[in-house]
């Protein structure tokens, strides 16, 4: 069935009142996924307004601590643990991860205990006990918070559908109650995106109306003209503005390259990196996309590689025109293997004006 974008006579924020009323009214447990960010913001404040509604004087709260993030945001998200009204779980516990080098994705792991960390652990954080030595994933992660909680458990975050392609299309993929997710991780938790509809303007409306002050690392990052995130600044998106991280916090940008220098050649040579080239040496066919992957891959990321490459491989052979083999190569350069592959647009593609493209190159990759 065919979906399309339809406006009803409803604004955004009434909206979201009524989805988190729901979600009280359907789930056993519920818990805000706090990143410190502005949209898990939003939905902290929205949560603890319905919360009181039904006479809850505290609102749960889960924070992941990443290791790799700015003390502002340590700081900032520490201001609402100390909150009376906030009941926060601050985990700080090996979690997958993974890291942008010039056009390559490689794992490392959060809290990695075989090696030193950006910054010490918080005191009050949850830790596994010694002789512990798991390492969890984004699923396994949502199981192990879950323990915490009763019943069928909601899990709240701030995820909206205008920030990538692959959030719209996941709030495509229902058609009643888009905004509740099942999870890998356990049967009897759910993700839930009661804001996936907002746009940035309505969540920086709600907060200056609600008075309600937003981490002072967005003033920062505005300056340096970075991109509004809170999120770590090695993985693939952030990586590519990585130089920009010592404007927007020169400490955490010394703890990271001391950790992980192979991050200052990422500064200084990505500018630099010619994309045309590797798209003229492995934008032919899929075969050649292969050999890039064969180049430049291994390990688990390797095994991760493989498995996107053959769903890209039966979209190409189903749909070309929507898959061509230019943007799948893009795909993988970009780091974006993460997650499946989603269909490009329909503009040409520009020319290199220094090194030619295959005469089999058609089509521009997906924004």
């Amino acid at each position: 069935m065919a979906r399309s974008r339809k406006y009803i006579d409803v604004d955004v924020l009434t909206e979201a009142r009524n989805r988190i009323r729901h979600i009280f009214d359907i789930f056993d447990s519920v818990a805000v996924c706090f990143s410190g960010g502005k949209d898990s913001l939003v939905v902290l404040h929205l949560v603890r307004e319905i919360s009181a509604e039904r006479g809850i004087s505290s609102v749960h709260v889960i924070f992941r601590d990443e290791e790799l993030i700015p003390r502002a945001v340590v700081d900032f998200v520490d201001s609402y643990r100390r909150q009376p009204w906030v009941k926060m779980l601050w985990y700080a516990v090996p979690l997958r991860s993974h890291k942008y080098v010039l056009g390559r994705t490689e794992q490392y792991v959060q809290w990695d205990p075989g090696r030193e960390w950006v910054r010490d652990k918080p005191a009050w954080a949850i830790t596994l006990p010694p002789g512990d030595d798991r390492v969890f994933d984004q699923y396994t992660m949502d199981a192990f918070v879950a323990e915490n909680f009763r019943g069928k458990v909601a899990l709240l975050n701030g995820m909206r559908a205008d920030e990538s392609l692959i959030r719209l299309a996941s709030c495509m993929a229902k058609l009643n109650e888009n905004y509740i997710c099942s999870t890998k991780g356990a049967r009897n938790v759910n993700l839930v995106k009661p804001i996936y509809d907002w746009t940035e303007n309505d969540v920086f409306k709600f907060l200056h109306d609600s008075e309600i002050p937003y981490c002072p690392i967005y003033d920062a990052e505005h300056l340096a003209g970075h991109n509004l995130r809170v999120s770590t600044p090695i993985h693939a998106e952030a990586a590519k503005r990585f130089d920009r991280l010592r404007a927007v916090d020169p400490e955490l940008y010394q703890n990271v390259v001391r950790i992980f220098p192979d991050m200052r050649v990422q500064e200084r040579y990505y500018q630099e990196m010619d994309l045309n080239y590797f798209r003229s040496r492995y934008g032919e066919t899929l075969q050649t996309v292969q050999q890039m992957l064969d180049d430049m891959f291994d390990g688990e990321e390797r095994e991760l590689a493989e498995e996107r490459f053959e769903d890209a491989s039966r979209k190409h052979h189903n749909n070309p025109e929507a898959y061509p083999v230019i943007h799948i190569l893009d795909y993988f350069l970009a780091g974006a293997f993460k997650r499946r592959i989603l269909p490009c647009s329909t503009k040409p593609r520009k020319r290199s004006s220094t090194i030619p493209l295959p005469e089999s190159v058609g089509l521009m990759p997906a924004s």
